[in-house]
């Protein structure tokens, strides 16, 4: 069972300046110098104080709405009704392509402050919607121009592996994917690259033409695996030496002892399945049984999850995976920041990381995810300064 290093009467200091924690631990060894006069102190008595959630996988930007399609499918049309009428991905590829990279961006930054809210201080975002190169690119100028302006830790990944455009020739377009990643790293827009591997879109052959490309470049690699039944992905992918591979809703025992076996982060997403009522959730008390690092995350996207807030995917994650209190915690904190090769800057209230920081209005961790529909996230902090106080956002 994860351990969350717990400690009652605790106090945090932060160094404005840096924006990283000066001290945590009792509050009766608080070095006497450390108060100067006029230090703001801000009092958590009642509340559970814990790092800024990281949700390290997010399809955050794109365009247009998918609202039709979910009343749609709760009305019982399947997916292959909605894709053949014009819904599903190709929706969000026809809307994301029409849009501006201005529109892109305004539309991601009001999303990414209801992140705040929900108390997520780190999150990756994926580009993958555009599948076709101009488009591509217009999202991760997006998402850096998001780096550059907003507090939050924001990971970029060139996902031009998501899906075959219509009517593509496969070869050719797995070539186009392979031949923009040295660019994309060149100019500094993406921190990994990501490939959805799945009988339905890239193979393991042509997604290792991709990898041969990813190689002679600084990115670090995801994949999508195991998502709907057992293809292989957990075990090749930990093979490969990937960063996270995420989904693997199908992983088979092998899969789970290659993860354990490997410094590849298992990201588990249940809210798709929540969602879509589509697909398996994961097994994730077999995973962590085995010895796999868990990580859970939003997989915030406009046809499959429309979801924001990690404490809910908390409450998925103990109602239909077997995951303890102090597991979903672990796995929406550090284990999430290893899976952005993070883990030494964010993720835990450690001295020398950054004061990321959620005081969240219950006396107890384990009230998290037990309230549903609540906002239990009072305040806020990324480096130290207030995203939103009492309830009440502050950007």
């Amino acid at each position: 069972m994860a351990q969350l290093g717990l400690l009652e009467r605790a106090a945090l200091g932060i160094d404005l300046a840096t924006g990283t924690i000066e001290f945590a631990g009792p509050w009766e060894a608080v070095p006497r110098d450390a108060m100067a006069p006029g230090c703001p102190v801000i009092d958590a008595s009642g509340c559970v104080v814990l790092p800024g959630f990281v949700d390290s996988h997010t399809h955050l930007v794109y365009g247009g709405c998918r609202a039709d399609e979910f009343h749609r499918r709760c009305r019982g049309e399947s997916y292959q009704q909605i894709a053949e009428a014009g819904g599903g991905i190709l929706s969000s590829v026809k809307a994301t392509r029409a849009a501006s990279g201005e529109e892109l961006e305004a539309a991601a930054r009001q999303r990414l402050h209801c992140f705040y809210s929900a108390g997520t201080t780190t999150v990756e975002i994926k580009s993958g919607y555009g599948l076709e190169q101009g488009t591509e690119i217009r999202m991760l100028e997006a998402i850096s121009r998001l780096r550059e302006t907003e507090p939050a830790i924001i990971c970029a990944t060139y996902m031009g592996a998501h899906a075959f455009p219509p009517g593509a020739d496969r070869t050719a377009y797995t070539e186009e994917v392979a031949a923009a990643l040295s660019r994309i790293d060149e100019d500094g827009l993406a921190d990994f690259y990501d490939i959805f591997v799945d009988p339905l879109a890239f193979g393991q052959a042509e997604a290792e033409k991709i990898i041969a490309a990813g190689r002679r470049t600084g990115m670090g690699l995801k994949l999508h695996g195991d998502e709907f039944g057992d293809d292989g992905t957990a075990a090749w992918g930990a093979a490969l030496g990937a960063v996270s591979i995420d989904h693997l809703g199908g992983i088979s025992d092998a899969g789970i002892e290659a993860l354990a076996h490997s410094n590849s982060i298992a990201t588990l997403l249940p809210g798709t399945m929540f969602f879509t009522r589509h697909g398996s959730y994961a097994p994730a008390r077999r995973m962590i049984d085995a010895g796999c690092a868990v990580a859970l995350a939003t997989d915030h996207n406009p046809g499959s999850s429309m979801l924001y807030s990690l404490p809910f995917v908390m409450t998925l994650a103990a109602l239909n995976m077997g995951m303890s209190p102090e597991e979903c915690i672990t796995a929406a904190t550090i284990n999430g920041a290893h899976a952005l090769q993070l883990g030494s800057i964010t993720g835990s209230l450690e001295p020398g990381k950054r004061a990321d920081v959620v005081i969240a209005a219950v006396p107890d961790y384990r009230e998290l995810a037990y309230h549903v529909g609540r906002d239990l996230i009072r305040d806020v902090f990324i480096r130290g300064r207030a995203v939103k106080r009492k309830g009440l956002p502050a950007v």
